[in-house]
């Protein structure tokens, strides 16, 4: 009997407490508990310790009040740490933009049912198109500007253009995501686009690779691919373990508030070295050589070593390559002085109003100088396509 009676207990106990998690997790679900500020000041809930910008973004996206709605975008990822969400539809501003301008460099960002800044698209390619992948970081997934404005998108448009094609036989997936490294790139690239059947693929990372982050992408992916990391997989499955997990990572910060990653602790960084991060580079070309699609190496918001890193990579493996920052930055004299242009010029003033003398590279790059603006993207999709038009045969007529 007593054995009887312990035994109803215990199931008495197991039956409440799934009650309880139930009601937790459909309360979690029809009213979003998280905190509304404390956790995307520094960290989204999800991503745990990791950053996803720069303290300089954070900071300026925080005063105009737009730091929590980008950090909405976001979701727990296994493998890839964190993803955009799906079907999310948010306006963001550009932070650096002059204060007086601000409002004026209002985007919006809507993602689709996988989660990418693209329309939707089957895992398949329909017969008779050109399917080419673009994976990349912030620059390919168009930060700053509209979807249709980003070079991924201009591709398409180019190439079906020089192929004298209907647009809908040119496929470009864009699989960008923000603060994403040549190691996240690398593990995006063999989880999910291989499979996606592409005739090509167009990869743009490195500016992202010496990120202080306080761990490396390569520990983290260690842990997550044992038991530990199917753990948290199943966790982050509930809105009421997230939510929990958001609030204890406030009271976390406020009362013991982590000490800022060494920047000499190449530990602490996404990528350990740009030594590294050309591993990863010449990873990402053997993969692609082994499954037979012809690969496109590009730079965005690479300067000096990344840039010079890119270069090294393309020119051993004899892959083609395509420096997007370089190119802008060579057209900016055109820019000032070509009266073809005069139109730009006079919607960047209009948009910037007088600081634009001071900051001639405003006319290809955003004001972070890093990103490229509408007609950046313009320039870079112009010069991809006759890079890619080299690798890709067009579709039969």
């Amino acid at each position: 009997m007593k054995a009887r009676g312990a035994l109803v207990n215990g199931l008495l106990a197991l039956a409440s407490l799934a009650i309880f998690a139930g009601v937790a997790e459909v309360t979690a679900r029809v009213v979003d508990l998280r905190p509304a500020s404390g956790a995307a000041l520094a960290n989204p809930p999800w991503m745990g310790d990791r950053r996803l910008l720069r303290s300089d973004y954070r900071d300026e996206m925080e005063k105009t009040g737009v730091l929590a709605r980008y950090y909405d975008l976001y979701e727990w990822d296994r493998f890839l740490f964190y993803r955009l969400r799906a079907d999310a539809s948010v306006e963001l501003l550009d932070p650096f933009a002059p204060a007086a301008t601000r409002e004026r460099s209002r985007w919006s960002v809507h993602t689709n049912e996988r989660g990418f800044r693209t329309r939707d698209f089957p895992d398949r390619k329909t017969p008779g198109t050109r399917r080419i992948a673009v994976l990349g970081d912030s620059s390919t997934f168009g930060w700053g500007v509209e979807e249709f404005q980003a070079y991924p998108q201009r591709l398409g448009d180019a190439l079906a253009k020089r192929w004298n094609v209907d647009r809908e036989r040119v496929e470009v997936l864009n699989l960008g995501v923000p603060g994403y490294s040549t190691f996240q790139g690398r593990i995006l690239l063999e989880r999910r686009a291989l499979a996606l059947e592409p005739d090509a693929i167009v990869w743009s990372y490195l500016s992202n690779d010496g990120a202080l982050t306080g761990v490396s992408d390569q520990t983290i992916y260690a842990q997550r691919v044992g038991p530990t990391g199917a753990l948290l997989a199943a966790l982050h499955r509930s809105r009421a373990y997230e939510t929990l997990e958001a609030w204890i990572t406030v009271a976390r910060r406020r009362l013991d508030p982590p000490a800022e990653p060494d920047p000499r602790d190449a530990a602490q960084r996404n990528v350990a070295s740009y030594d590294v991060a050309a591993a990863n580079v010449r990873a990402v070309v053997e993969r692609t050589r082994a499954a037979g699609i012809p690969l496109v190496l590009l730079g965005h918001c690479t300067r000096g070593r990344p840039a010079k890193v890119l270069a090294e990579v393309a020119n051993a493996t004899g892959t083609p390559h395509l420096d997007a920052t370089r190119l802008l930055e060579q057209k900016v004299p055109a820019l000032l002085g070509e009266e073809r242009f005069a139109a730009h010029r006079n919607a960047t003033r209009e948009r910037y109003g007088p600081e634009l003398d001071a900051n001639p590279t405003w006319l290809a790059f955003l004001p972070d100088r890093c990103h490229p603006n509408a007609l950046g993207h313009q320039f870079v999709a112009d010069a991809l396509a006759d890079v890619v038009a080299g690798i890709v045969t067009e579709p039969s007529r």
